[in-house]
């Protein structure tokens, strides 16, 4: 029943330092967390098995001149809700139930869910999301607002993006929302 919202240093940059996101941080919060439980390891793993880890960053839109670089299926737009981002080489940890479960939270929110899946014969980065999936064994998404130019000095993006990003996360943070994953 405890949300933890997780911010990091050093994301842009490597996320393999001290208080990076494949820094032992956010393990050793989560475990403070149920110590006081009567058997804590237990109820530890139990929490990490209902839980989810939605890796929240921002995702490329399709760029006009760039289409090409996208699945023709999978075109994000500005200002089209959030990106929900896949890629078969585990670069986005994303995977079917984790998938459907932030798609509920956007119908709940009444948020239209776009999808990016990354074209398999091109290079992909990554985020925090397959390293943390990894540290703790959590069930992850890799989600996103649509930017055009990312990482260049002329980055845009949509307010409405934000607007329902923010709408699906307070979907996310209310306390009636399940999040048994793995009964």
């Amino acid at each position: 029943a405890t949300r933890v919202l997780a911010f990091y240093d050093n994301e842009e940059v490597g996320s393999e330092t001290a208080q990076g996101g494949a820094s032992p941080f956010l393990k050793d919060a989560l475990e403070r967390i149920v110590m006081s439980a009567s058997q804590p390891r237990e109820a530890y793993m139990r929490a990490i098995a209902r839980s989810i880890f939605v890796s929240a960053d921002m995702a490329h839109a399709v760029h006009p001149n760039y289409s090409d670089m996208h699945d023709a299926r999978h075109l994000p737009l500005i200002n089209r809700g959030p990106v929900i981002k896949t890629n078969a080489s585990q670069k986005y940890a994303t995977e079917g139930i984790s998938s459907a479960f932030f798609e509920s939270l956007c119908h709940r929110a009444g948020v239209c869910a776009q999808k990016f899946v990354m074209r398999s014969d091109l290079a992909c980065g990554s985020t925090i999301g397959p390293v943390t999936a990894a540290n703790l064994g959590i069930r992850a998404v890799d989600v996103g607002n649509p930017m055009l130019s990312m990482h260049s000095a002329r980055e845009m993006a949509g307010s409405r993006d934000h607007w329902d990003m923010i709408r699906v996360f307070k979907v996310l943070f209310q306390p009636d929302t399940e999040l048994n994953l793995r009964s």
